[in-house]
Formats: structure tokens, C-alpha cells, sequence
């Protein structure tokens, strides 16, 4: 090394120092470009400030300092890459003028590289100020200026993506056909992109690129560059105007690019993921699976030369995971994309850039992977930071709320909150609204605002979601040519919604519609086409249609021809039941055209087999199985017996505890019953119409709250099995009973998995060790539900009536005192009247509601003329054709008092809503005649009955709890709960009441009412519980219902787990604690089935709200009631009689229906 007086000197220390960086740049070795560092420092602190050698060199460092941070290197050498370029503009002397243009320039790339990782405004601006410094010191013949001019081009060109300027773009454009060719096609494409476009800038982008590509020779340093830009050109040209042929270059250069740059190259990964993605291209084009593979081999080879602190290595990760489905690649890339956030804070373009990412990466792991939610959750809080970060006018915009829209749409479908899918509508129609009506891409926002608007459709039959969906088809199939990749999908699904349309509205118009479009795109497509088996299915659903309306058997035969063509390709696809259902369908029809047995027989067959392919528990098998009932219902068919039927809807309701999966969650397991809703009634009806009212009891036994039969199945004791067996099943039922809540967000997801593998095995032991029991003597029945000659039992203690609604017809089954059972038509009430007033009697009340809330003193309602006629129609209608034909059946007359018989009323379907018990006109009342009750289930009173215990009134352990007021702020005080809590108290025994903490103790001063917690803890040793607070039925997820308590919300789902050992009596002092789910009525999921099924024999509830003042006058008189009795134990008859005398005063002082008929008592 030369020495100077002793010194190394700085000018041979900068000159190697560049000869290190530029064999660096030739044969990529990192360590070279680290020596190079080190000796421009050295050099630095050897020149004095001021001088050009000292100017220089800070130069080469800032240069080497990028070169290091673009290679993985610290991100904090980017900013002192910028601080010593500034400082070599200091040094600089006035002298070297000449040269001012050129440091000018080098500070511009810094700030154009810093912008471009950080992505700071301020950076780009300063970085175009520079730049235009440089350009004016460089005259228009200057060496210099080409490339003066082509940094400051890529600055305009960020500006105008990030802003959408189109004026500076189109001065940019203009300044960069005077200047160069290769960078002006960059902003022609860009320009492309940003403005409404007709497809010309892109295609002069094209020719520029090609020209610079012919004019750079093959051994120059960047001609790889070169090469990927055209190949990236043409693969946005395809995507414009889908010509094939543009695709084809586009890979071909791909491969030439990466074989024009060596191996060990930093930057070789950027043609590899062009490549990659044209590939992803064509395989979406035609399902090659070679162009698959050689994808996922360039991902690989992405990742290989990457480390992971590399900027783009989260989304090749993401891509790589995608097409290849490696979730341990995919969890690898998660966790370095949240790491790379953390250092990225702040706004900026690198930190949106990994949002988007990171939220792609983990929307994706939830699609794949086995989840809790959690990862989706957490896309959708990284999608909206990325939304709130990226400006209004950026180019993709709409790109980031589009994402956001479809990530609310897979929220909803996880979660089933209703306000997910209404935001991702609104974002959709935004997301449409932020792009030019001529972009190329214009119909994905609009693909994914069609599956929201017909999920939506689905949920509530909103024609005008299924209108919209439609329209935004038929515009997407309008901006797309038939040969463009995505034409087949849009067509199928246009074709299915059209459908739709016909159905919902009969709508000839848009069948035909759905029929000429599904021609036209087969006409278009190549035989082997992969999507060509999507389209005849949709096809010939369509055809199916019109054959069927029109008589046409010509469109069924052509129908079953198509299916039948397409077979075997789509048996192999998930899609493939679908097909032989609906073949199925196609002869159903064509038999009742032309009464073939062979077209019966067809049908069945197929019925059959996917009987037996599909496993158990599947909603498809469930729903095979009705088709294959109805099938034999059919007039006409060889196999239709009217207890052959029965015996078939006996064995598809036998199935619905199959359907009814143990999940990790309680939400789920009810979800899946949803499917199942109407197979009882429909199967009850159809017994009862041929005049077996016995056989319509067991079947509506097996198929209706099927949802607590579960969880009272896996608390039975066991202990009539053999002990081995015996204490086997009481182990995993515990293990099965474990449920998670349906907020709890933190497992891990492959716990997650391994748990669910392992229940599935805990199942099929479980079952198999029942089949096991009920082979041996006298246990045959063992853990099913009960038959008739169980049922019949249950009348002993009085009448019980069972109301069925169904599209078959409307029937009261009464089971009398001695056993009898007997069946009376209801003929002048159809299940559309009970429906339709069901909805009417709800909108009722929610009008009370407001009168009720607000009344804190025993005074009048107010309730609107026309409310009232409404109500007291329905309530006439129900005395008239159902209460009164009953009574008359039974023999009753009417009387008072004790003298009264009880009476379970068992309401189903759409009688669930309507409350019987209030039935009456013309001064004559149900309650004349009888002291109502409610059950779930004639089984769920007989397992009550079996377990209740005497309870002494010296043994009473009572919970009086009162929520006067609630921290939860949407929730009114409720001040007589206080009055309330202290009347009952007054007339319970001594010693009988269980002792609240004094904050949790609202009758005493500075109490504010009880606590979830100590409800919990003090439930399982109380056996009388009095709960006066505010009670919530949810409407959209039913075990979310609960108890407004203190703190929180006391939901179903987390009351489910809790022993109660001791229960005997509940009286549930809250509005809507025994209000029904519209949607799964029969499953009878609500605060007082709950309380019911979990161990309380004796429930008092209300059906919708109550007034805060009646609370504490119904609550005395019935303790009064009951305890005032001479006998020593609480008879379960007291109870009923207790409520009926409070709600007589009650009627007597307040005239008003709906002030006295909201309370029910339920069970024995």
C-alpha cells in the first residue's frame, strides 16, 4: 500500500476503494463492497472539508452506502447516505462548478432510493428540486444530461403514481421523448394505467421498449433490465386485450432475462417474479401444470437469493405460499412481515407497501390453514391502516379498498356479523366509483361487489342486492372481450344469478337471457377448456328451469346430454355433487313428463350414491336426504309407501345430530343445524295427514332442539352401562362438552388443528362405544330419543298440546291425561298466515317496546289504534281456530282458580312466535279454561319431571340479584329492580337467602348490582334464582344472548358450561328472556331454554319487553304465593298458579295486552 510521509494517502485509498465497488458490481461479493466502506472512511478522515478530493470520496461512500442497504444491509445506511451527499455538496469547491450538476444528481438517487423504501412526501419533492438544478447546470448538449434528465423522469413518474397527476405526467412524457426512449415507456405505461386509456400509450410504451432493447447491446451490464421491462409490457398488454400472443413473448423474455444476468446476482429475483407471475397468467388461462411448477421453482429461487431482512421477501414469500400451499413457508413470511413492521413505522410507501403484504399474507392463512379467526381479523386492521395511508388520487386507490372490501366479505363469512358485509358493500361501490370507467380492471372491483351483494341476497332476499349483482355482471362481461381470461368465470356466475332472478321473480326475460349468454360463451370456448364444465353446469340449471315451466322436454334432454358429458372431468373437482344433483333433478323432471320408471330409478341411484359417498355430518348429505324423501313422495314413482316415506324422513332426522358437529364452538355447532330447519315439521306434517299423530311426536322429538339434546347428551350420567364402558363415555363427554368462547382470539393455529383431529377421534370413539351399549339386553334404545309409549307419559299431570306449521298443513296434537293422542286440522290458518303474523306481532312489539321502557310508574300504555286492532285480530284468530277447538277437544269449561286444569303448550315452527297463552276474543280468554305452560320439547319435561327433587322451603338457597344500573352505556337504569329485589327478600324464609357482596348487593345503599363474576360463582348453590336486570335476545347469533348485568354481558354461551346441580326455580325478571330466534325457531335457543336445559325445572320469563314498573308488583305476589302455603315443601304447581293469579292483578289494573301477556312460565 503507498504511504505518504508515514500516512496512507486518501486519494489512493478512495481509488481502490472504487475499484473494490466496481468488482463488486461485476462478480456480486458483498465483502468487497464492506472493504470499500472502510476505506472510504479512512480516506474521509484523512481530507481536510472543503476540498474536491473530500467532495469525491463522500460521493463514492454514499454510493457504496445504497449499494449495501439495496443488498440487505442496515436500512439506517440509506439516511447517512443522503446526510453525506449533502455534506459532499458542502465540500465541493466553487471552483469545480462543472461538477456541481453531477453531486446534484447523485443526491437526487439518494433521495429518490429513501423515498422510495420510506416513503416520505417530502423526500420525492426535494429529490424533483435537486433534480431540476442538475438539469438546468446541464446544457441540452451536455454528456450529462441524458442522464440527469432520466432521474429526474423516474422522480416525475413516482409523483405522478403517487398523486395521479395526469398534467405532470403528460409534461413528463413530453420531456422524455426528447430525451430518451426506454424511461419515456415507463411513464407511457404508466400514463396507460392512470388515465382513461384506449390501450395507445401502452402500445408506444411497447415500441419504445423494444427500440431501447435493439439498441442495447446483449453484453451491456443492465441488458437483462431491458429485456424484463419489455416482457413486463407485454405481459400488461395481454392483460388489456388479451391476446395470447403478447403472453407468450412476455415468458419467453422472462426466461431470456434471468439467462441474461448471473447467478449470483442481488437483483435476479426481480425478472424471476416477473416471469413467475406471466406464468400464473397462462395458467389460469389453461391449467397447465407445468407453467404451475416452473412458478413455484422462480418463487423458490426468489427466496433462496433473498435474505429475509430484503424488502420484497414477505411478498415472494406470499406468492410462493400461495401457489404452492406450504403453510410453513407461509408462517415463516408472517413473522418476518410483522417484524418488518415494527421497524417500518411511521407513514410512508415502504410501510403501506408491507401492509398490504403482511394483510394478503395472513388473509391467506386463513383460507389455507385451519383458523380461529385471528389471522383474518388482524388482515382486516392492517388493510385499513394501509386504506388510511394511501391518498384518495393515488393510481390504486381503489386496489386498497377493494382489498379491504373483500377481506370484510370473508369476515362476515367467518364471523357472520351483518355490519362486516353491509361495510364491505359500501367499500365495494366505492372501490368502483375511485376507478376510470375505461380501466382494463374494472370488473374485479366489481366481481367482488356482486358476491357481497348476493351474499347479502341470500341472507335476506333482497331483490334490489340480486338487481345490482346482476347489473354489475353484465358490465363486467361488457369491459371484457369473450377471449379474456376471466370471461367464463363472470359468464357462469351471471348465468347462476340470472337464474336467480327467474326464480325470485319469474322472470322469463332474464332466463332466456341466462340461456343465450351461456350458449354464446360455449360457442367460444376450446372443448378442453378448463372452466368449460363450470358454464354447462350453470347452463344446464338453466335449461332445467325452462324445461320444467315450459313443458319443454327437448331443454331437459339437452340438459342431461350436456351433464352427462362433462361427468367424469367434473367428479374429479369439488364441484362434482353439485353436478349429480342437479342431474338428478333433470330425471325427477323428465319423469313426470313422461312417467319413465327408468328416469325414477336414474334419479334415485344417483340420490343413493352420493349418499354413500358423502360422510356423515356433511350439510350436502343432509340435504340429499330430503331430496331422496321428497323423491319418494312423488305421485306416481314405483317406490311411493306412506310409511316407507315415513320411515325415510325418520332416517334423515335421525341425521341431524350428525350434522350438528361437535365443534370447538358452541356458535358453529348451532350454525349447522340452520340446514335441518324445516325436514321435522315437513315429516310430522306428512305422518299427520295420513293419521299417525304418534309417529308425528317422535319424529318432532328427534329433530327439534336438537341443539340442547347435544349438551344434555354428554351430561347423562352413563351409569346404566357396563362400569369400562360406562366411565369411558363419561370421559370424553366432559372432553366434548369443553367448547371455546366465541370471542377467544390467542390459540395457536396449529392447536387449533391438532384439537379438532383430536375430537373428531373422540367422536367416532363415543359413538362407537353407544352402539357397543345398546347391543346388549334392555338398552337398545340407550341415549335416543324417546318413543311414543315414553311420550304419552307426559300428560299424567295434565294436557299437553303440541302445534305444528308446516307447508303441508297446520295440525294441534293432544296428548290427554290417560295417554290418548289425537290430532285436530288446523285448516283457516295456513303457515303463511302464521308466518306472516308472526312478523307483524314482532313489529308490534317492537312499538310497545319504546312505551313499555319509559314506564316507571303502574300507569296506562299508550299503544297506537292501529297496533292494537292488529294485535288483538291475531290473538281473536288464535282463540277462534286454534285455543278454542283444543279446549273443546279436551272437554273443558271454564272455571278459576285451582279449579283450572295446567296445560304445556308445545308451539313449533312458525307458532313459535305467537303467543298462545294470551289467546282470546270476545271476553272470553285461554286462561279461563287453563293455567298455561310452555316446554321445548315433550322430552325435555319428562327429563325435568325425572329429575326434580322435592326442594323444603327450609332448604331454600335463593339468589336475589337486581342490575339497577349497567356500565354498559346503550342500556337504560332500571330503578324499581332495586324495590324489586328488596319486596323478595321481605317474603322469603330466614336464613333462605345467599349473602351478595356488598357492592354486587343492590338492596343495600352504595350497591350497584351483581357481577358476572359472582353470578357464576354463586349459581351452582343456589336452587331458587331471581334475576331482575335487562335481558337482549340477539337476532344474529342467538347464544349471544344474555343477562345485562353490572359489567358485562352474561351470554347463553358462556352460562352453557356452568353445573347446577341444585337448580330448581328461575325467575327471570328481564325483557325478552324467553323471546325465540326467528331464524332457528326449533332449536329453541333463548335465555329461558337455556336456563331450563341447563337444570332449573321452572322457569318464569317474558316473551319480549316488560315494564320496569310491573316488576317488583308480579315478583311479590308470586313469592307471597308460593311460600305463603301451609306445607313444608314447594310444590312445582305453585309456581304456575302463582304466576297466572300475579298476571290476573296485573291484567285487572292494566288492561293493556301487552303489558300483562309477556310473562310465561316454562317447565314442570
Amino acid at each position: 500500500m503507498c504511504r505518504t510521509a508515514g500516512i496512507r494517502c486518501p486519494t489512493v485509498l478512495g481509488l481502490f476503494s472504487n475499484i473494490l465497488d466496481s468488482n463488486a458490481d461485476y462478480v456480486f461479493r458483498n465483502e468487497d463492497r464492506i472493504v470499500a466502506e472502510s476505506l472510504c472512511r479512512e480516506a474521509i478522515s484523512l481530507c481536510a472539508t472543503g476540498t474536491y478530493l473530500a467532495a469525491t470520496i463522500r460521493l463514492n461512500l454514499a454510493w457504496i452506502l445504497l449499494m449495501l442497504s439495496s443488498n440487505n444491509g442496515p436500512r439506517t445506511l440509506i439516511n447517512e447516505a443522503v446526510d453525506i451527499q449533502r455534506q459532499a455538496l458542502v465540500d465541493l469547491p466553487p471552483s469545480h462548478c462543472y461538477d456541481q450538476h453531477r453531486h446534484l444528481r447523485f443526491l437526487g438517487e439518494c433521495l429518490y432510493y429513501r423515498y422510495e423504501f420510506f416513503g416520505r412526501p417530502e423526500d420525492l419533492d426535494e429529490c424533483l428540486d435537486v433534480y431540476a438544478q442538475a438539469v438546468h447546470l446541464c446544457s441540452k448538449m451536455h454528456i450529462d444530461r441524458c442522464k440527469t434528465v432520466t432521474g429526474m423522469l423516474w422522480a416525475l413518474y413516482a409523483k405522478a403514481a403517487r398523486s395521479g397527476a395526469i398534467d405532470e405526467l403528460n409534461k413528463a412524457i413530453e420531456l422524455g421523448l426528447n430525451t430518451l426512449k426506454e424511461v419515456s415507456a415507463g411513464l407511457l405505461d404508466l400514463h396507460h394505467q392512470l388515465a382513461p386509456s384506449d390501450g395507445r400509450y401502452l402500445e408506444k410504451s411497447v415500441t419504445l421498449n423494444r427500440e431501447a432493447l435493439q439498441q442495447c447491446p446483449p453484453n451491456h451490464t443492465h441488458y437483462w433490465m431491458y429485456v424484463s421491462s419489455l416482457a413486463r409490457k407485454l405481459y400488461l398488454q395481454y392483460n388489456w386485450t388479451g391476446e395470447i400472443s403478447c403472453l407468450e413473448e412476455s415468458i419467453q423474455l422472462g426466461r431470456s432475462s434471468i439467462d441474461s444476468i448471473p447467478t449470483t446476482h442481488p437483483q435476479r429475483f426481480i425478472p424471476a417474479r416477473h416471469l413467475a407471475h406471466s406464468l400464473m397468467l397462462r395458467f389460469n388461462e389453461t391449467r397447465r401444470i407445468s407453467d404451475l411448477d416452473e412458478a413455484i421453482k422462480w418463487d423458490r429461487r426468489a427466496l433462496a437469493s433473498n435474505g429475509t431482512s430484503h424488502v420484497f421477501y414477505p411478498d415472494v414469500s406470499a406468492q410462493a405460499a400461495a401457489r404452492s400451499g406450504a403453510i410453513d413457508e407461509l408462517n415463516k413470511a408472517i413473522e418476518l412481515g410483522l417484524n418488518t413492521l415494527k421497524e417500518v413505522s411511521g407513514a410512508g410507501k415502504g410501510r403501506v407497501r408491507c401492509l398490504r403484504v403482511v394483510a394478503g399474507l395472513l388473509d391467506l392463512h386463513h383460507q389455507l390453514a385451519p383458523s380461529d379467526g385471528r389471522y383474518l381479523e388482524k388482515s382486516v386492521t392492517l388493510n385499513r391502516e394501509a386504506l388510511q395511508q394511501c391518498p384518495p388520487n393515488h393510481t390504486h386507490y381503489w386496489m386498497y379498498v377493494s382489498s379491504l372490501a373483500r377481506k370484510l366479505y370473508l369476515q362476515y363469512n367467518w364471523t357472520g356479523e351483518i355490519s362486516c358485509l353491509e361495510e364491505s358493500i359500501q367499500l365495494g361501490r366505492s372501490s368502483i366509483d375511485s376507478i376510470p370507467t375505461t380501466h382494463p380492471q374494472r370488473f374485479i372491483p366489481a366481481r367482488h361487489l356482486a358476491h357481497s351483494l348476493m351474499l347479502r341476497f341470500n341472507e335476506t332476499r333482497r331483490i334490489s342486492d340480486l338487481d345490482e349483482a346482476i347489473k354489475w355482471d353484465r358490465r363486467a362481461l361488457a369491459s371484457n372481450g369473450t377471449s379474456h381470461v376471466f370471461y367464463p368465470d363472470v359468464s357462469a356466475q351471471a348465468v347462476s344469478r340470472l337464474c336467480m332472478l327467474f326464480d325470485a321473480r319469474g322472470s322469463f326475460e332474464a332466463l332466456e337471457e341466462a340461456i343465450t349468454l351461456g350458449n354464446t360463451v360455449l360457442d367460444t370456448m376450446v372443448s378442453d377448456h378448463v372452466e368449460r364444465g363450470d358454464v354447462i353446469l350453470e347452463l344446464s340449471k338453466a335449461l332445467l328451469r325452462r324445461g320444467r315451466h315450459q313443458g319443454n322436454v327437448a331443454d331437459i334432454d339437452r340438459s342431461i346430454s350436456e351433464l352427462a358429458c362433462i361427468k367424469e372431468v367434473m367428479l374429479q373437482r369439488t364441484e362434482g355433487p353439485k353436478l349429480l344433483s342437479t342431474l338428478a333433478d333433470c330425471y325427477i323432471v323428465r319423469f313426470r313428463f313422461n312417467r319413465s320408471d327408468k328416469d325414477a330409478n336414474d334419479a334415485l341411484e344417483i340420490m343413493t350414491g352420493l349418499l354413500d359417498k358423502l360422510p356423515p355430518g356433511r350439510p350436502e348429505r343432509y340435504q340429499y336426504l330430503v331430496s331422496t324423501a321428497e323423491l319418494h313422495m312423488e305421485i306416481g314413482t314405483p317406490y311411493r309407501k306412506d310409511r316407507q316415506l315415513l320411515d325415510i324422513f325418520a332416517l334423515v332426522v335421525g341425521l341431524l345430530p350428525r350434522v350438528a358437529f361437535f365443534d370447538l364452538h358452541l356458535h358453529t355447532r348451532l350454525q349447522s343445524l340452520a340446514i335441518g330447519q324445516s325436514i321435522a315439521l315437513t315429516g310430522a306434517s306428512h305422518a299427520l295427514n295420513i293419521g299417525l299423530p304418534d309417529k308425528a311426536l317422535e319424529i318432532l322429538e328427534q329433530g327439534r332442539a336438537v341443539f340442547w339434546t347435544h349438551a344434555l347428551r354428554l351430561r347423562s350420567p352413563f351409569d346404566v352401562a357396563p362400569k369400562e364402558i360406562g366411565d369411558r363415555l363419561l370421559i370424553l363427554a366432559r372432553q366434548l362438552e369443553k367448547v371455546r368462547d366465541s370471542s377467544f382470539t390467542g390459540e395457536n393455529p396449529g392447536a387449533v388443528e391438532a384439537e379438532i383431529a383430536r375430537r373428531r377421534g373422540q367422536i367416532e370413539e363415543f359413538n362407537v362405544l353407544l352402539n357397543q351399549v345398546r347391543k346388549l339386553p334392555g338398552l337398545d334404545r340407550f341415549l335416543l330419543h324417546d318413543e311414543f309409549t315414553t311420550l304419552r307419559k307426559a300428560s299424567e299431570r295434565g294436557p299437553v298440546v303440541v302445534l305444528v306449521s308446516s307447508a303441508l298443513g297446520c295440525h294441534a296434537i293432544l296428548l290427554k291425561q290417560g295417554g290418548d293422542c289425537v290430532s285436530i286440522p288446523i285448516e283457516r290458518l295456513p303457515d303463511t298466515w302464521l308466518a306472516h303474523s308472526g312478523t307483524e306481532w314482532r313489529s308490534i312489539i317492537v312499538e310497545a317496546r319504546a312505551e313499555m321502557r319509559d314506564c316507571r310508574k303502574m300507569e296506562k300504555s299508550k299503544i297506537s289504534k292501529s297496533r292494537r286492532t292488529a294485535a288483538e285480530e291475531i290473538l281473536r284468530q288464535l282463540w277462534i281456530e286454534v285455543v278454542r277447538p283444543v279446549i273443546k277437544a279436551l272437554g273443558l269449561e271454564p272455571s278459576e282458580g285451582r279449579n283450572r286444569p295446567r296445560i304445556w303448550w308445545c308451539p313449533t315452527g312458525n307458532f313459535a312466535h305467537l303467543p298462545i297463552h294470551a289467546a282470546g276474543a270476545g271476553g272470553e280468554w285461554c286462561s279461563d279454561y287453563v293455567v298455561s305452560s310452555y316446554i321445548p320439547t315433550i322430552g325435555s319435561l319428562l327429563a325435568a319431571r325425572n329429575a326434580y327433587s322435592p326442594i323444603l322451603k327450609d332448604d331454600v338457597q335463593a339468589l336475589v340479584a337486581a342490575t339497577p344500573r349497567s356500565s354498559i352505556s346503550q342500556w337504560s337504569d332500571l330503578i324499581n329492580t332495586r324495590e324489586e329485589a328488596r319486596a323478595i327478600r321481605a317474603v322469603l324464609p330466614s336464613g333462605a337467602i345467599i349473602e351478595l357482596p356488598p357492592a354486587d348487593d343492590a338492596c343495600i345503599e352504595g350497591g350497584n348490582g351483581i357481577t358476572t363474576e359472582t353470578l357464576l360463582k354463586l349459581l351452582p348453590q343456589t336452587n331458587i334464582l331471581h334475576l331482575a336486570c335487562h335481558g337482549h335476545q340477539d337476532l344474529e347469533n342467538p347464544l349471544q344472548s344474555g343477562f345485562i348485568l353490572r359489567d358485562e354481558k352474561l351470554t347463553i354461551e358462556r352460562l352453557m358450561p356452568v353445573p347446577l346441580p341444585r337448580a330448581f326455580m328461575a325467575f327471570l325478571s328481564a325483557c325478552e328472556t324467553a323471546k325465540g330466534d326467528f331464524n332457528q325457531p326449533d332449536q329453541v335457543v333463548h335465555l329461558a331454554a337455556a336456563m331450563f336445559f341447563a337444570g332449573f325445572k321452572s322457569v318464569i320469563a317474558t316473551l319480549w319487553s316488560m315494564a320496569d314498573a310491573d316488576g317488583p308488583e308480579i315478583a311479590r305476589s308470586i313469592y307471597q304465593n308460593i311460600f305463603s302455603s301451609e306445607s313444608d315443601h314447594i310444590d312445582p304447581d305453585d309456581i304456575a298458579y302463582a304466576l297466572d293469579e300475579a298476571i290476573t292483578k296485573l291484567r285487572i289494573a292494566q288492561p293493556e295486552p301487552f303489558r300483562w301477556e309477556p310473562y310465561v312460565h316454562i317447565g314442570i
